[in-house]
């Protein structure tokens, strides 16, 4: 015998994932207290980092409802899948040709303010693009990018990000390094020292390329 669940309805649905959700509440607390202090510009002590967890915990249960709420706005966006989709249908032909659309695709987004603008943004034929799906794009850009070897493409799509976040940064430093800019890659991280922090992923890469994270910032 062939058994089929009953589909829950919405209501029912919401409460179930939100009676599971307390469960999930302590761990996440303490992956983001890391990621927090992690960008603190001096070692937090272990009373402050207790504080700073317990804050955390209380956050996240207040907030429970609207995080799921928006989690299912998130996954009912359907353009960046349907881009998604036709890049990884033109790839096996020309990969050229779906880099292009790609591309084609970021440039509006950039163009139509998505980077400033809490809004959607529609583009035929994908549909209607999410605010935040700017930073799924340009990452899928830059790894396709990459890929191809078009390290002065990515390198230009990685700079292409408002403002200076170590994703951006970081992104900018594997292509310099990859094009044999070792020098000009470690002085970027220098000049970027000011937003990581005492453990933080632009210290962590500049050790690794041998750079001083102790170098004083102007």
């Amino acid at each position: 015998m062939v058994l089929t669940s009953v589909p829950l309805t919405p209501r029912v649905r919401w409460w179930t994932k939100l009676a599971r959700f307390p469960r999930r509440i302590w761990p996440i607390s303490q992956e983001s207290t890391g990621i927090l202090t992690d960008h603190f510009h001096r070692q937090p002590s272990k009373r402050k980092v207790a504080l700073i967890r317990i804050g955390t915990v209380i956050m996240l249960v207040l907030l429970s409802p609207v995080a799921l709420l928006l989690r299912s706005r998130i996954r009912g966006a359907k353009a960046f899948t349907a881009l998604d989709a036709r890049v990884r249908e033109i790839w096996p032909t020309s990969a050229i040709e779906a880099v292009a659309v790609l591309r084609a695709t970021f440039e509006e987004l950039i163009a139509r303010g998505a980077f400033v603008k809490v809004k959607r943004i529609e583009i035929a034929p994908f549909g209607k693009f999410e605010s935040w799906d700017i930073f799924a794009v340009q990452r899928f850009l830059y790894e396709c990018e990459v890929t191809l070897g078009h390290l002065d493409e990515a390198l230009a799509v990685a700079a292409a990000l408002p403002g200076r976040t170590a994703v951006g940064i970081l992104q900018q430093v594997d292509c310099l390094v990859a094009l044999g800019r070792r020098a000009d890659a470690i002085a970027l991280l220098e000049r970027s020292l000011d937003i990581d922090g005492w453990r933080g992923p632009l210290r962590r890469r500049l050790t690794e390329l041998g750079g001083s994270h102790l170098r004083a910032l102007n």
